[in-house]
């Protein structure tokens, strides 16, 4: 008798596993924040574990700039001048710039 609504059952719960699913990439997205930057603005950027001052250790500064944003690349790529007016090499992605306020 049980293997006759098998199928239904597997139907069932493979139904409730796509909504909760659907659940979770709402409350995801209704949570994260879009970082957009636009040409002129300050950003400060993220000091990788490469460049930073071994001899500062963990009390080194985590973040390092400003730099203008020059272009927009792609939307959460920009490019990048320092204030002396000297543009970086390579361009950076928006999860490792912050917005500096002046």
């Amino acid at each position: 008798m049980n293997l006759d609504f098998i199928d239904e059952l597997r139907d069932h719960s493979n139904m409730r596993n796509v909504v909760y699913k659907q659940r979770i990439a709402k409350y995801y997205d209704s949570r994260v924040k879009p970082c957009a930057f636009k040409t002129g603005d300050w950003v400060m950027r993220k000091v990788s574990l490469a460049p930073k001052n071994p001899t500062k250790g963990t009390l080194g500064p985590t973040w390092e700039g400003p730099y203008e944003v020059t272009k927009v690349c792609r939307p959460g790529i920009y490019q990048l001048r320092d204030t002396k007016g000297k543009t970086l090499p390579h361009a950076w992605n928006a999860d490792h710039l912050k917005y500096y306020y002046k």
